[in-house]
């Protein structure tokens, strides 16, 4: 990824305990990571998604119980500017930080599932399986 580009994913959001789904950014040398999470989910909070730009802070936790829930579709995408990072829920912006990742910014882009260790959010219980659906990720330039 680079300043500019734009990515977005469709996913259906877990519902099990524990589930740590994020769609996020990494490069490992600057001081911030070039870390930029264009959402981050926990089953634990069903309506909320953390949206948080690490390289120049800021951060929303949007809640909507209409378009995010467990077990639910949502398609989420981030703008990577460089005088403004903005995320969109199912095409529509959310949030815009005024902050960016400044104009040389370039990192890897990751879609994952974690499981949480308990600390913010509870562990898993039991042997429940977990799983994580993407339909797509995609970029454009």
């Amino acid at each position: 990824m680079k300043t500019g580009d734009y990515a977005e994913t469709r996913v259906k959001l877990p519902s099990g305990t524990g589930a740590w789904p994020a769609l996020w950014t990494w490069n490992g040398t600057s001081g911030s990571h070039g870390e930029i999470d264009s959402f981050e989910y926990h089953a634990d909070n069903p309506s909320t998604l953390e949206l948080t730009n690490h390289v120049n802070p800021d951060h929303l936790f949007y809640k909507n119980a209409k378009t995010i829930a467990n077990d639910g579709w949502v398609t989420i995408g981030t703008h990577y500017g460089a005088n403004s990072v903005d995320w969109y829920v199912n095409g529509v912006k959310v949030f815009s930080d005024g902050t960016g990742v400044g104009a040389n910014w370039s990192a890897y882009l990751i879609l994952n599932l974690s499981v949480s260790a308990g600390k913010y959010h509870p562990a898993p219980q039991g042997n429940i399986p977990i799983t994580f659906v993407a339909d797509y990720v995609r970029v454009y330039r």
